[in-house]
């Protein structure tokens, strides 16, 4: 009876044993196991993957990508960030929630990873849409911007140059336009975001912006009454039914061959070079939009720390990893998406394949980040529909542009 309870006494001890051992190796697997937080869809998903892939096996790190629909992104990062689990490791982050949080402390500044020199191989614009309270708290990256699209077939033939100004464009935009065969411009006027996104990207190049330097609203101010006039006057020589466009309808009409100029987001220039759904590839070149100035409202992603990381090596090196020029090149093709390396936009094998890489560089002596508080849906709506009365006929500049400035005063008080 003894040897036997001795027996079944030295069984518990191995097994236990044995479960401590299992313990530890399952630690040690998941302390280099990183999860990412992506949103999900094509062809972004499976070009993150790919990257993914490779870090892997140049670090014997496994990757976990947790992709869910861009709308339940924010949502469930700082679900996940707040209750401190460690969940997520890297975080890809969108200016409309970064404050939330850096604000909160839930990301690691990029002091902590980057020495001096790693920090310079970055454009300082691009940087510092990331800086919260004097620190950086991401590596940019899915850098899009507004600018113009132009047939160079059509203006060599007519002995025409590139735009320099809006008097430039509007002068152009007259005349090439030939009846229903030809349409001047095309640009989004739909409400949704692509309008006010041209709107802003034509206010920075006039040298003007929704917000002065001390933060206070400011969208009613001469350099924003000018742009508005400016886009009025511009929408005579839109296609039909332009007030119902978003990118991709916009997109369209350039891609039937059937308008000269085209302002679009930089993301969107692989339609036009896309043989399947365009007649006009090669035929395009592109330049800032500019009027007192280059300027481009830069939209744009980070990848982040999560500072409750248990792999805090690993995800630093991901990050930069993801952030660095060659992964971003390999992006641009897969994704039309632009980096925020210096190196990136001096590639000039790059810049050959992808000639709106060089207008949106000039863009950035300029810009601004897209509109991040969490009122700008409600006053944007307010500026869309200005804008759309404004090309109807309905509506002067100045008074729909002072409706929107109350709207902000009141909602950023």
């Amino acid at each position: 009876m003894k040897r036997a309870i001795f027996c079944i006494f030295m069984f518990l001890i191995l097994m236990t044993g044995e479960l401590f051992a299992t313990g530890s190796s399952q630690s040690s697997r998941s302390s280099t196991s990183i999860t990412v937080s992506t949103f999900a869809g094509e062809p972004y998903q499976s070009a993150w993957r790919a990257m993914f892939d490779k870090f892997q096996a140049a670090n014997n790190v496994t990757i976990v990508q947790d992709a869910v629909p861009w709308e339940n992104m924010r949502e469930k990062q700082i679900l996940e960030l707040s209750s401190g689990s460690g969940s997520y490791d890297v975080v890809y982050v969108h200016p409309f929630w970064f404050q939330d949080l850096a604000s909160n402390g839930y990301l690691v500044p990029i002091d902590n990873y980057c020495d001096s020199a790693e920090r310079d191989k970055y454009v300082q614009s691009l940087l510092d849409l990331y800086a919260y309270k004097g620190k950086v708290y991401g590596l940019p990256e899915f850098i899009v911007t507004q600018i113009l699209g132009y047939r160079k077939d059509l203006f060599a033939s007519a002995g025409l140059s590139a735009p320099k100004n809006w008097d430039d464009i509007l002068k152009l935009a007259g005349s090439l336009a030939n009846g229903d065969n030809m349409y001047g411009i095309t640009f989004p006027a739909k409400k949704g975001g692509a309008l006010a996104g041209i709107f802003n990207a034509c206010l920075l190049s006039n040298n003007g912006w929704i917000l002065d330097k001390n933060g206070k609203p400011s969208i009613n101010s001469t350099a924003a009454i000018e742009t508005a006039e400016f886009l009025q006057k511009l929408s005579k020589y839109a296609p039909p039914g332009y007030q119902n466009f978003h990118w991709d309808e916009s997109g369209t009409v350039a891609c039937n061959g059937k308008a000269a100029m085209i302002l679009l987001a930089t993301n969107n220039v692989p339609w036009l070079e896309d043989p399947s759904r365009s007649v006009t590839v090669g035929k395009w070149d592109y330049v800032p939009i500019s009027n007192k100035t280059n300027g481009g409202m830069v939209d744009s992603y980070c990848w982040s720390v999560a500072k409750t990381t248990k792999n805090m090596n690993a995800s630093t090196a991901l990050v930069k990893f993801m952030a660095d020029t060659d992964v971003q090149v390999y992006l641009t093709g897969k994704m039309g998406t632009a980096g925020a390396t210096k190196a990136y936009y001096d590639n000039k094998d790059l810049l050959a394949s992808h000639p709106e890489l060089k207008a949106m560089n000039l863009a950035f002596e300029n810009s601004a980040p897209n509109p991040s508080w969490a009122t700008w849906s409600a006053e944007q709506d307010i500026l869309e529909t200005g804008l759309q009365d404004l090309f109807n006929g309905k509506t002067q500049a100045k008074d729909f542009l002072d409706a929107v400035q109350a709207k902000m005063i009141e909602d950023l008080q």
